[in-house]
């Protein structure tokens, strides 16, 4: 699978498989940062006409004009049916592309023009002791071992503290190298039981599915999961057998929540009930993560997800049973309140002993910012 642009061979001709929204960005983004890869064909059946001067092509076409050399890149979301049948082709070389796209054109476009008047980026690790909060800083600092993780994580807090234009620069310039939000680093070799908190519209479970083994469970928790629209989504996921959705949020203990509803999804907070403030809300049902592996009786979960707009401290303390017991891989949206940015860092690795972290950042503001931490022993 293929999760950044330069992960993308540059001396291999590439047919983009799919041209919906995904391959429509995947044009847009080889087209900015890498104008001279050679893209022979598009292969939709839906199209009757080139795009860009480049051939499109229908799917029964793709053997005839296959050439040794080329890689197919798949960008359609759901594409068991096509590479069912590229597997019957063995000469033909393909794989799964899962980049960071863009909402759509408008956004895609602010985002090219930020990179005609983006500055250069120099990578170093700022100094963070002029800060409030600079000692909690310094103890995350030291959990990462690599320098860059390091260097990214001073850039985030200088980025939060002087509203400037570094967040901006980095991931301008460094978007090629930067992988898929919450998959960079993971190992889902081994992975067979998922906890996901924030499904959203399904766009993330079904590309976690796609690196899955057929064994796998992906327990999914969302409280707004009926609200979504995503029709296509939602009957894949409501259909498939290794998916599981709990129209529960997560916390750090049973209980009823106020939720917002009046802003647009999914950026849904919760509040204690009868104490928020907002302009319209729900009552929903949550649980913990310890109460819920408890009640299904999960022998072992190995791989965490949330991004449950900011009730992510909450599940993690409601959570500290399985995380000693089964050490699960994790990846931790920690950027909707400041604060997030050290205490569930410094609450991991209080908790955990002998893990690794990294640190990845995925949008050109601030926002979008995810821990990932590994077991040692994988």
């Amino acid at each position: 699978m293929i999760l950044s642009i330069n992960s993308i061979p540059l001396e291999q001709p590439i047919i983009i498989y799919g041209y919906g929204h995904a391959g429509s960005m995947l044009l847009k983004l080889l087209k900015l940062y890498r104008p001279e890869q050679k893209i022979r064909y598009i292969v939709d059946d839906n199209l009757n006409s080139n795009i860009d001067n480049i051939p499109v092509i229908k799917g029964k076409e793709l053997v005839d004009i296959y050439e040794d050399g080329d890689l197919v890149l798949i960008s359609i979301l759901i594409h068991e049916k096509i590479e069912e049948e590229l597997k019957k082709h063995s000469n033909i070389k393909y794989s799964l592309v899962r980049l960071n796209y863009f909402h759509d054109d408008k956004e895609f476009e602010f985002f090219k023009e930020l990179s005609i008047s983006s500055k250069e980026y120099i990578p170093q690790v700022y100094s963070l002791e002029n800060y409030d909060k600079s000692k909690e800083f310094e103890k995350v600092l030291s959990l990462f071992d690599r320098i860059e993780d390091k260097v990214l994580y001073s850039t985030i807090i200088k980025g939060w503290h002087e509203k400037s234009d570094l967040i901006k620069d980095y991931f301008v310039n460094e978007f090629p190298s930067i992988g898929r939000h919450y998959f960079e680093y993971m190992d889902f070799s081994s992975m067979n039981t998922i906890l996901e908190g924030g499904v959203a519209d399904g766009t993330n479970t079904i590309e976690f599915l796609s690196s899955l083994s057929s064994k796998s469970k992906i327990y999914g928790f969302d409280p707004l999961f009926d609200n979504y629209t995503h029709t296509k989504n939602k009957k894949y996921l409501l259909n498939c057998d290794n998916f599981e959705i709990v129209t529960k949020g997560l916390w750090h203990k049973d209980d009823s929540l106020d939720i917002d509803i009046s802003g647009l999804l999914p950026l849904a907070r919760v509040s204690q009930k009868g104490e928020s403030n907002f302009d319209k809300s729900k009552t929903i049902s949550v649980t913990s993560v310890d109460n819920f592996v408890k009640e299904e009786n999960i022998e072992k979960v190995d791989f965490i997800k949330l991004d449950i707009e900011g009730a992510e401290l909450n599940c993690l303390q409601g959570a500290v049973n399985t995380l000693k017991k089964d050490r699960p891989q994790l990846s931790i949206s920690i950027y909707h309140k400041y604060e997030d940015l050290y205490e569930i860092p410094l609450f991991l690795d209080e908790v955990l002993d002998n893990y690794t972290y990294r640190l990845g950042h995925y949008h050109y503001e601030l926002g979008e910012t995810v821990l990932y931490a590994f077991p040692n022993e994988i």
